[in-house]
């Protein structure tokens, strides 16, 4: 476990199935902006992780209270093997700006870096979320593909970026 701002990380068991759904709910509906996917997409109702060491979700707690989730998804097709997905990062407004989301970040990259033969994370991310390419760049991650009008917001179509970081084996 560490901690930073004041939070707990670590990573989400089965029984917070509850507390991650709302969590991730609140981030989909209040910031629709920032995400690939509305509520009415989302069919999963809770952890979308297996709860193995290549498939789990971090989670940052203010006492008993989940504040701040990212996951990581091994890819696994034999010959992907060595890359995984980052995904469903959110945290929430109220614990914004304290370094949460890095503090999720720094310990998934720390954590992936001990998974063997996996080189590469990517991910996914809409251009008008400005503040997360800034934290995803300068965790390593780096812009290889941009997909101008790639998803439909409202009535406006909104560019993605997908970013992805080598990672280093101490």
């Amino acid at each position: 476990m560490s901690s930073a701002g004041g939070m707990d990380i670590r990573e989400l068991g089965q029984h917070e199935q509850k507390a991650y759904r709302a969590l991730w709910l609140l981030g989909i509906t209040r910031h629709p902006a920032f995400f690939r996917i509305s509520p009415e997409d989302d069919a999963t109702t809770g952890i979308p992780t297996r709860f193995e060491p290549d498939s789990f979700t971090l989670g940052a707690f203010s006492g008993s209270s989940l504040m701040g989730i990212v996951s990581l998804e091994r890819d696994s097709h034999a010959k992907l093997r060595h890359k995984a997905l980052v995904f469903r990062m959110f945290v929430h407004p109220e614990a914004a700006g304290r370094g949460i989301g890095r503090a999720l970040l720094e310990r998934l990259i720390s954590s992936a870096n001990g998974i063997d033969s996996l080189r590469y994370l990517y991910l996914t991310v809409l251009t008008s979320n400005t503040r997360a390419i800034r934290l995803y760049s300068s965790l390593g991650f780096h812009t290889f593909a941009h997909e101008p009008g790639s998803v439909l917001i409202g009535d406006c179509y909104v560019d993605e970026f997908q970013m992805a970081c080598r990672l280093t084996r101490a």
